[in-house]
């Protein structure tokens, strides 16, 4: 084992050289905690940097333990006054929300559940072998009938199948008589009366099947639900989807199991093709969030914004969508950082659950059920009054 002597010159480049790096990795989590605060258009570089947010806290956590450990406590102390800069951020991708709601009489009889899922197209897309793709619809399906929420948001449901049609409905449409299938993309299962929302600052702004935004769909469906004794406008969301190729995937895959290095050209034109689509898509998803905000600010107190927003929590166009008056379901009462897209190694919060009113999100649980790329987001509201 190397035996460094504390006086030799080796061991002061050594440190002086971990101490830079660790202040340059420090400055970079306080610009990408606070990089989506810029508008897409104005750098291609900031929406990039919220994405590495979460994974230059977990480095910046790690690095300020072993700072810690060799006693060198002066130094740790970059990372943590970072970390603290940085926190409005951190508790919004890591809430510390450890101990369960106790609900009291009156919430437990008026709570009311809430399920967003992006189900994939219930793995459905009648080209590949038909039992194997029901069979994964029906594990999505049943997940759905398990959670019995009062309102199911999809997204991608029925992309390429008929809705209607899909051997598993059956089962569903018994638990929820109201629901609303109107575009391809967005679908409404309710156990309560609602109203879809249609009015010309929505017809003109999202809710259309002709609205396609450079050629991709972007789908914000509104609903006005009767939850018993409330009126609450539901928003189900899908935002510009990033249209990653499968090459693009497979890029990735090859360079987090390092199999590009060998090939530099190839790996050069692959990483711009990918931040060329991810930079066009933040710009999208700003504009998009835009025309959401507009009509939120018109709607009555009482609203939930669900979805799969494509983008990642302190994005610009999440931000947006916010604004000041609403809470993410999450950051009230999840715990820890989450994920939930899983595929091709790509691991980011995407899905989301914002809402303001009367209502207090009291339980939010994320699970790993189903068959789709994206994970379930399931929450509990109760009633402020």
């Amino acid at each position: 084992m190397m035996h460094f002597d504390k006086k030799s010159y080796l061991y002061r480049i050594i440190k002086v050289s971990a101490i830079v790096v660790t202040a340059l990795l420090s400055v970079a989590l306080i610009y990408a905690a606070y990089s989506g605060t810029t508008h897409p258009a104005d750098s291609r570089i900031a929406p990039v940097a919220v994405l590495a947010f979460p994974f230059l806290l977990a480095l910046e956590v790690m690095i300020g333990m072993l700072w810690l450990i060799v006693h060198s406590w002066r130094v740790s102390l970059i990372v943590w006054v970072a970390i603290l800069i940085s926190w409005p951020s951190v508790r919004v991708v890591a809430p510390l929300n450890m101990f369960p709601h106790t609900y009291t009489p009156k919430e437990d009889s008026t709570k009311f559940k809430v399920l967003t899922f992006n189900v994939e197209n219930f793995k459905v897309s009648y080209y590949g072998d038909k039992e194997k793709e029901f069979k994964a619809g029906q594990a999505t399906a049943r997940y759905i009938l398990k959670q019995d929420a009062d309102v199911v948001l999809l997204q991608e449901a029925s992309l390429s199948a008929d809705f209607n049609d899909l051997p598993f409905m059956d089962s569903l449409k018994k638990v929820y008589p109201y629901r609303d299938h109107g575009y391809h993309d967005q679908v409404i299962l309710s156990k309560h009366p609602y109203q879809p929302v249609i009015d010309d600052s929505i017809k003109n702004g999202f809710a259309s099947p002709d609205n396609f935004l450079n050629g991709y769909h972007f789908y914000a469906r509104a609903f006005d639900v009767l939850v018993p004794g409330h009126k609450v406008r539901f928003f189900n969301l899908h935002l510009h989807s990033i249209q990653l190729s499968n090459d693009d995937k497979q890029f990735y895959v090859d360079l987090t199991k390092l199999k590009t290095k060998d090939k530099p050209s190839e790996a050069k034109q692959a990483s711009k093709t990918i931040f060329a689509k991810l930079t066009n898509a933040f710009r999208q998803h700003a504009q998009e969030a835009a025309l959401l905000r507009q009509v939120i600010n018109q709607s009555d107190a009482n609203v939930i914004v669900c979805g799969d927003f494509n983008d990642v929590p302190m994005s610009y166009a999440y931000r947006k969508i916010m604004g000041n008056d609403m809470t993410d379901a999450w950051v009230k009462c999840g715990f820890g950082p989450t994920a939930t897209y899983h595929n091709d190694r790509l691991f980011f919060k995407i899905d989301h659950v914002l809402y303001r009113g009367d209502m207090e999100a009291v339980e939010m649980h994320r699970h790993k059920e189903g068959s789709s790329d994206h994970y379930p987001l399931v929450t509990t509201f109760v009633w402020k009054r």
